[in-house]
Order: structure tokens, then C-alpha cells, then sequence
């Protein structure tokens, strides 16, 4: 459907909304503006990039328009959770606006007023124009339709003007992105000296003999790793160990539940309502003014799916029948069956053996129509239904289900062959011949007859909930947990003397929403970065059904990680290298020339043996991962030995024996595409609704590229 026709039948719902949506934003911008001490005190900048600062207030703003945007197409208010896509939009718009449009700028790139009508009515319609103007019935795009459209425009409601206009205005912008994506996508080439480096990358092969000593066969207690020495390490390998800014924190949650006396009370009431619903004159008005569920008066059709409670001996119980309380998830119910009346529409309940032809001809329908009579024939003599339908059925939805179909209607969604066959027959049973459809050849077994029988089921379900009583005995629990808790470091030992569990939240970064298993922890992660420091204990957080008290136990600010953060993967490295120093020693005092004798020599823990190598491979046999031992062994020639080496994991040294490079091809189109296959960069959605009204992707490697040389600064977690 056209967007403008779309807008014109909504307009009229949305008015209301749209106006109080708008009278909202305008009301919280100026409440959060009055009150900037709430949101970051008198620092206003939102984020720095490419060189321009953003504000709080112009970003806010974006916000606004994004979410009027969001209300005038969707015909709502936005969610919570809406706003939270609508603030990553606005944020994706500023990257686009700042950093983007300066590279757009400097390689000329633009959308010319032609490109825009040739987008909207031209040869090159826009995909987004084509999402909004094909019939969804026939699946056809009309150029004549978006030109009347377009013509109307001028005499249509403001609002769908205004709707059309922002439309319009995302159309140019995300074209000038393609053009730019393009550009390094098509200049991605791919030379022969490339190609062929590949192809001999995969098949030279190389066959050496191997001495090898793990680190793990060396016991570290030999040797000893000082925090002078870690410190040097980290200081000399400062590069590997850059982080973004982040936060560390435990946290303790408090789930609000009902308790006892809680469930004691809609027990007794749900029992009331029971002995109510006995005497109700209308027992609709009645379970739809006590019931707490959306649907409490119900007619079902389906025998199946008559609750169990109202169900004696497999057969159902007589009407005025109240059942005893029903738990469930977080409720109790009690239902009566109120009536038992006809309907107008009959349902059965049947199982199938689906048999397709292999082809279109008739002698492929002939075949499959023997197969299939052939089946019906042993299903008649005694056969089992189950069995030959898990082994023959080809409709697997439910072929090892004994193709069970269950209860279906007269007017269910199945082809009007198989209803007409399966309602025509009476009583139960096989149907005596196979019914055929556009599907195949069905053999068909009732199980239960057809009937009109409507089940008149009333219901009052009451759900368990947590009084204010319970809720503040559990948040006096959670306030008293943060008050005696005088450090981070105490949180752990306070809480298990509670019995309660105390969780771990590693790596947060400035803009998360999750904490660890709380999925809305968004105030959790804002108190971290804006209010708290290394050891502070939190207030008590209120997140849906929990309470929830954090304590921060470290802080990562952007740049090398701090060695306690990585003491124990800077210990290993430490180590490993003592040990490899320690081996290597060992190995040059060693008498012996070959792998086999150097091991017998080495002693506990050495290995030997002959490797087939090929130089794509980054694994070596029974070392594991170890490119550069590969690396190596393909630099020697045959006869050629090397000294002992480090690796990651161990010390090795290398004997070549053999060695093959394969000969040249003529051609190398095979590895050009493999070559630029492995070049290929996944895309990245950098805009999306409400920014844009489809998701505009870049490669992944160029967005990121983007992204590091704007020199993002962002502080939205002072604000959001």
C-alpha cells in the first residue's frame, strides 16, 4: 500500500496521540533542561565527532523528531523500549551527519536533484518507493500510482505532507552512502600475484621431524614471577593490552514473589468467587467482572481442548460442573461448564498418510496412487497407523506423530478435497479409498467423528501477587543489605550470611542496558559511570519484579588495562617465558643430532615424531595452533635444522625432510574468487526506521574505519 494512502487511513486514529506525544516531549525537554543537576550537572556535551561537539539539547531534539516520526506512521506512542531504539537512531543520525557526510564531502560525492526524481518516478526507483507503492495482493510496483500520488500531494493533510517530506528527505543521504559503500567495494581488486600466492599457499607441502617440549610437562613452582616483573611485561606490551572504558561490578537481586499469607488470601478469595460462580444467574457477566484473565467466558469447539478440570473419567463432566482451584503460572482458577449447545460449524478430529508423486506425469500419480492403495490395503488387514505413517508419510510436520492432525473445522484452513472426504465420512474410521489433492494421495482415518458441540466454559482466574506488605519486607531486606554494607568488597560475605547469591556484571560499557542476568539494567550501569566510585555500594534499584543492591568493584578508564585486571594472563606470559628460556638451555645442552635421540636424552615430557605440513594450514600435529611453527618449517630447505624456538604454548625445534611447491598454472580465476571471497566484509546496519524506512548497510570493515577516525568522544551515559 502507498505510504500517503497508508498515513490518510491512520491519520485520523493518531491526532490525539500525535498531539500528546508532542505535548510530552515538549514538557520532559524543558523539565530535564530546568533540572540539568539530574543529568550530568553543568556539562551539556552529549559527544564529540569528527571534530564537532554535540549537545544534550540538540540531540534531545533529534529524539523528538525521531519519535514524532515513530507516532505519525505506527499511530502510538512510543514504548520505553521504543524510545531506547528511537535515542540509537538519533545517535546513528549524528555519525551519519559528523562523521559520513565529511568523508561524502571530501571525495564530492552527492545526489543530484535528477538522481532524486529518477529515485522516486524514474528507470532507478528507490527500494524504499517500491516498499511503499506494490500491491501486497498482486506483488506489482506502479510507477502511475506514485506519480498521482505525488500530484495529490499538494491538497493533502499537513501531517501526511509533513509524513512525505521526511520520507523524501531519507532518501538522498542514504543513496550518497551507497554510492559511498560502492566506491570500496568495487575498488576491492584482487591481482594475479594474489591469486596465485593462494593457490600455492594450498598446495606446497613440507614434511619435517619435530622435537617439542609443552610448558604445562615444566612445573611452575621452579620458578618464580614478581609483580616487577608483570608490571615490565605490561609496560612492554602495553599495545595488547588497550580497553575501552568499562566497569566491573557484583550485584545481589531480590525477587518479589508472594508469600504465604499472599497466597493464603487469593485462595480464600479465588474459594469465594467459587461458591459465587455456583449461584451466578449469568455466569458470563459474572467470571467477566471477577476474573483477572482477558478471555474469562469461552466456547470451544475443539473436544481436545476442554480443560482437564472439567473433564471425569476422559469424558466431560455434566454442565454446572465447578472445578476445585486450578494453580498455574502465578494464578489460580476455578471453572464451570456453563452450557453444552450445537454450533454452526462441525469439526472432526482425523489423521493422515501423505503420498507424493515423484513428478508431474501421470505416470507418476499412477504410482503414487498404488503406493498409496497399497498402504490403505495393510492398514485394513490390521496394520498399525503410527507405524506406516512415520514410515511413509510425507508431510513430516506429523508423520511421527502417527499423522495426527487433531480437531480441525469445516472451515480450517486444509484444501476443500480432503475437508469434503474427511466430513463426508460417518462415525470413525478408515476412509475406504485414498482421497486425492493438490498435495498428493492422502489415506485418511478418522478418530473421532465430526460434531457440532460447543463447550459454554466459564473461568475466573485470580494471579498471585506480592502485597505492599510482602513488597516492603523485601525492600527493607534490600535497603538494610546496602545500608551494613560498608564496601564492595564486604558485599559478597554480607549477602551469603542472607543466603542470598551474589552475581558477577564484568566489562560494562558506558551504554549498556544489560547487567549481567538483568536484562533492564540500564540505572544499574548509569549509577556505575555518573554517581559511583571503586567500592561504593548502590542504593536499592527497583527493576521490574526485582530489587536489586551493586556494589562497584573496579574501573577500567580507556586505555592499557590495569595488572590486576590482568594479573593472571600476565603471570602465564611471564612464566611461559621463563620456562621457554629454562627448555631452550636444556636443548642446547643436549648430545644428540636426531628428534628421537634429543628426546630420549630431554627425558619426561618431550615429544618427537614427522609432520606433513601445508603452508594455508595454522595448526601443527600434536602441538596445536602454531602459524609461525608452520611459518618456520616452510622457510627451510631440505637437510636445514633449526635452533629451538618459543611458541605460545611450548618450545620446538625443526628438521626438514622434504619439501614440494607446485608447479605454475595458467590460469588463477579459481583463487581470484577465493581471494576476494575471504575479503568480503559482513554489512553493518547503520540506519534504520525511524531514521530511515529501511535498513541502509555498509561493509562492516568500512563503517568501523569510519567510526575510528571520527574520534568518537560519547557521554550519552551522563544523560540516558
Amino acid at each position: 500500500m502507498a505510504l500517503i494512502s497508508t498515513l490518510r487511513k491512520r491519520m485520523g486514529k493518531i491526532v490525539v496521540g500525535f498531539v500528546a506525544f508532542s505535548m510530552f516531549a515538549f514538557i520532559l525537554t524543558d523539565f530535564l533542561n530546568s533540572n540539568s543537576t539530574l543529568i550530568g550537572g553543568n556539562d551539556r556535551d552529549l559527544a564529540e565527532i569528527a571534530g564537532n561537539t554535540i549537545s544534550y539539547e540538540s540531540f534531545n531534539e533529534r529524539v523528538n523528531q525521531l519519535a514524532a516520526t515513530f507516532a505519525v506512521n505506527y499511530g502510538r506512542n512510543p514504548s520505553s523500549d521504543d524510545l531506547t531504539n528511537i535515542r540509537k537512531e538519533a545517535w546513528n543520525a549524528l555519525i551519519i551527519e559528523n562523521a559520513y557526510q565529511k568523508e561524502l564531502d571530501k571525495l564530492g560525492i552527492k545526489v543530484t536533484d535528477a538522481e532524486m526524481v529518477d529515485m522516486v518516478q524514474g528507470n532507478n526507483i528507490s527500494p524504499q518507493i517500491k516498499q511503499f507503492f506494490t500491491d501486497p495482493n498482486t506483488g506489482e510496483f506502479s510507477r502511475d500510482v506514485v506519480i498521482s500520488t505525488l500530484q495529490n500531494l499538494g491538497s493533502a493533510d499537513p501531517r501526511q505532507r509533513q509524513s512525505w517530506n521526511t520520507f523524501e528527505a531519507s532518501l538522498a543521504p542514504n543513496r550518497a552512502i551507497q554510492k559511498y559503500d560502492n566506491l570500496f567495494e568495487k575498488t576491492d581488486y584482487v591481482t594475479q600475484a594474489e591469486a596465485k600466492s593462494l593457490y600455492i599457499a594450498q598446495n606446497s607441502n613440507m614434511t619435517v621431524d619435530y622435537f617439542y617440549v609443552p610448558f604445562f610437562s615444566v612445573a611452575d613452582s621452579l620458578f618464580e614471577v614478581s609483580n616487577s616483573e608483570m608490571e615490565s611485561y605490561l609496560s612492554a606490551n602495553a599495545d595488547n593490552y588497550e580497553r575501552e572504558e568499562s566497569r566491573n561490578l557484583q550485584y545481589v537481586v531480590f525477587q518479589v514473589e508472594p508469600s504465604a499469607e499472599d497466597t493464603a488470601f487469593v485462595i480464600d478469595e479465588i474459594n469465594a468467587l467459587k461458591d459465587g460462580l455456583a449461584q451466578a444467574q449469568n455466569d458470563s457477566v459474572y467470571v467477566s467482572i471477577n476474573s483477572d484473565s482477558a478471555n474469562p467466558f469461552q466456547s470451544i469447539t475443539d473436544p481436545s481442548a476442554i480443560p482437564g478440570a472439567l473433564m471425569i473419567d476422559g469424558k466431560v463432566a455434566e454442565v454446572g460442573t465447578i472445578s476445585e482451584p486450578v494453580l498455574g503460572v502465578n494464578t489460580y482458577t476455578v471453572m464451570k461448564l456453563s452450557a453444552i449447545t450445537e454450533g454452526d460449524e462441525y469439526f472432526v478430529k482425523a489423521r493422515h498418510i501423505l503420498i507424493k508423486p515423484a513428478g508431474t506425469t501421470d505416470a507418476d500419480k499412477a504410482a503414487a496412487k498404488t503406493k498409496a492403495q497399497g498402504i490403505l490395503n495393510r492398514l485394513k488387514r490390521g496394520a498399525d497407523f503410527t507405524a506406516l505413517a512415520a514410515e511413509n508419510s510425507e508431510d513430516r510436520s506429523n508423520a511421527n506423530n502417527g499423522g495426527d492432525l487433531g480437531w480441525f473445522g469445516e472451515n480450517g484452513n486444509f484444501v476443500q478435497e480432503f475437508k469434503d472426504a474427511a466430513f463426508a465420512k460417518r462415525g470413525t474410521g478408515l476412509l475406504s479409498a485414498p482421497v486425492e489433492t493438490s498435495f498428493g494421495y492422502h489415506i485418511i482415518r478418522i478418530d473421532e467423528p465430526k460434531t457440532n458441540t460447543v463447550y459454554k466454559v466459564a473461568s475466573i482466574e485470580k494471579e498471585l501477587f506480592a502485597s505492599d506488605a510482602t513488597q516492603n519486607e523485601i525492600y527493607r531486606q534490600a535497603d538494610i543489605l546496602a545500608a551494613e554494607t560498608g564496601d564492595a568488597s564486604e558485599l559478597k560475605a554480607k549477602a551469603e550470611e542472607l543466603g542470598l547469591t551474589v552475581r558477577n556484571a564484568s566489562n560494562l560499557s558506558p551504554n549498556d542496558t544489560r547487567v549481567g542476568t538483568i536484562t533492564n539494567g540500564r540505572q544499574i550501569v548509569s549509577w556505575a559511570y555518573n554517581k559511583a566510585e571503586t567500592g561504593s555500594i548502590s542504593e536499592v534499584f527497583e527493576i521490574e519484579s526485582t530489587y536489586v543492591v551493586a556494589g562497584l568493584t573496579s574501573v577500567q578508564e580507556k586505555g592499557t588495562a590495569k595488572l590486576s585486571q590482568v594479573s593472571g594472563e600476565i603471570r602465564t606470559k611471564v612464566l611461559n617465558q621463563k620456562k621457554a628460556d629454562y627448555i631452550i638451555s636444556k636443548v642446547n645442552e643436549l648430545d644428540a643430532e636426531d628428534v628421537s635421540g634429543m628426546k630420549d636424552a630431554y627425558g619426561e615430557g618431550a615429544r618427537s615424531g614427522s609432520a606433513d605440513l601445508t603452508l594455508s594450514s595454522n595448526s601443527f600435529p600434536n602441538v596445536g595452533f602454531a602459524p609461525e611453527a608452520v611459518g618456520v618449517a616452510f622457510s627451510l630447505e631440505e637437510g636445514e635444522k633449526t635452533a629451538p624456538f618459543k611458541l605460545d604454548n611450548g618450545v620446538i625445534l625443526l628438521s626438514a625432510t622434504a619439501k614440494s611447491t607446485p608447479e605454475d598454472l595458467d590460469n588463477y580465476d579459481a583463487y581470484l574468487s577465493q581471494v576476494s571471497s575471504s575479503r568480503a566484509s559482513r554489512k553493518a546496519v547503520i540506519a534504520n526506521f525511524p531514521l530511515s524506512f529501511y535498513p541502509v548497510m555498509v561493509s562492516q570493515r568500512l563503517d568501523n574505519a569510519v567510526k575510528e577516525y571520527a574520534d568518537i568522544e560519547d557521554k550519552r551515559y551522563k544523560f540516558y
